[in-house]
């Protein structure tokens, strides 16, 4: 019993509490500017993660470098996010603001509305499709029953389920 106890806690341990992965968000005031990379490839619409795995040599002296960061705004407006250093073990969220000085500041307030509301209703449709897909599972695990009971009913099956 105690060493089934033990291989719980150690997959428990694998699963849970080992992984070093660190995220690293990058957000934007307003919400929606494009997250572009250093190799200049867009990666989304803030906010984005990034998981990082840190090497050895990271977790020795307890701190990863990122890289350097684009925030683009629909308005053309653009800030750099530098490379820098964070903590290993922890999860990062970096919120860029949007230039106060840049023009258009209308456009950006107004494509973050649009994309929390494109957001909310993708996420309506999820939560819609998973009803339809759990209504279908019950509707097809009665459908089984109801032809295990017939089969029974007729002779034609010895199961433990025949009623």
């Amino acid at each position: 019993m105690n060493n089934l106890k033990l291989i719980f806690v150690l997959a428990f341990l694998l699963i849970t509490g080992c992984s070093s992965q660190m995220a690293i968000t990058y957000d934007s005031y307003p919400k929606g500017a494009q997250v572009i990379d250093s190799s200049g490839t867009v990666r989304g619409y803030a906010p984005v993660t990034f998981y990082i795995d840190p090497t050895k040599e990271d977790k020795e002296r307890g701190y990863a470098y990122t890289w350097d960061i684009w925030m683009k705004w629909v308005s053309g407006a653009t800030e750099k996010v530098n490379a820098g250093r964070v903590g290993v073990g922890q999860n990062w969220v970096y919120t860029i603001n949007r230039p106060s000085n840049a023009p258009n500041a209308q456009a950006d307030h107004s494509f973050a509305l649009q994309l929390q509301q494109s957001r909310q209703m993708n996420q309506v449709l999820q939560n819609t499709q998973a009803i339809q897909d759990e209504q279908n599972r019950v509707k097809q695990q009665k459908q089984n029953e109801d032809n295990t009971q017939y089969l029974c009913n007729l002779g034609l099956l010895n199961h433990p389920g025949c009623k």
